[in-house]
C-alpha cells in the first residue's frame, strides 16, 4: 500500500499526460530494461499489446541496440530502470537521444543519471535498499505507473481499445477449456 501511495504522490499528472500523448502517436513503442526491469518492460508491452499492435518488448541487449538503430523520431522508447543508474539503461537512452527518439523513463529517482537523459520521467514510490534488489514493493510501484498509463491510454481510445480487447479475448478463447 505504501508503494502505491508513494507512487501516486510522486507521479506528476502532466508527465502522465505527455507520456500518453507519445504512446498514442507512436507507430512503434519499444519497451526496454535490464535484469528485473526487463520483466516489467515485457509486462508493459504485453499489457499494451492487448489494445494496440504498436508495442513490443526487446530483451536481448544486442537486439535492444538493433531496435534503437532502426527506429526513428516518430517512435518511442519506454525504459524501466528502478535505479536510473545502470550502464545499459544510460547507453540506451544516449543512443535514443542521438537518434532523436523520444524516451519515457519509469524510475524511482528523478535526479538519477537516466532521468537527466530521458524526455519524460515517471517516478514511482517504494524505498528499496541495496540488499533488496528487485523487491516486490518496487515492482508494484512500477506496475502502478504502468496501470495509470494504460488506463489513461484506454480512456482516450475507448472504442479502439474495447474492439481490440474483444478481438483478443475471442482469439484466445480457443485456449480455454
Amino acid at each position: 500500500m505504501e508503494a502505491v501511495e508513494q507512487t501516486v504522490q510522486l507521479l506528476a499528472p502532466q508527465s502522465v499526460e505527455q507520456a500518453v500523448d507519445l504512446l498514442e502517436s507512436a507507430p512503434h513503442v519499444v519497451c526496454l530494461g535490464s535484469g528485473g526491469s526487463m520483466i516489467l518492460a515485457q509486462t508493459f508491452a504485453h499489457l499494451f499489446a492487448s489494445v494496440s499492435p504498436n508495442f513490443r518488448a526487446v530483451s536481448d541487449s544486442h537486439s535492444q541496440l538493433t531496435a534503437l538503430a532502426t527506429m526513428n523520431k516518430d517512435d518511442v522508447v519506454v525504459l524501466f530502470s528502478y535505479s536510473g543508474a545502470t550502464d545499459e539503461g544510460l547507453y540506451l537512452l544516449e543512443l535514443a537521444r542521438s537518434r532523436k527518439i523520444p524516451t519515457i523513463l519509469v524510475t524511482r529517482f528523478n535526479k538519477s543519471p537516466a532521468a537527466k537523459l530521458a524526455d519524460i520521467v515517471l517516478c514511482c514510490g517504494s524505498e528499496e535498499g541495496p540488499l533488496h534488489l528487485g523487491s516486490i514493493p518496487a515492482k508494484i510501484a512500477q506496475m502502478t505507473v504502468m496501470d495509470i498509463l494504460f488506463q489513461e491510454y484506454c480512456a482516450r481510445n475507448r472504442t479502439e481499445c474495447d474492439d481490440n480487447i474483444h478481438n483478443v479475448a475471442a482469439a484466445l478463447s480457443i485456449r480455454h477449456v
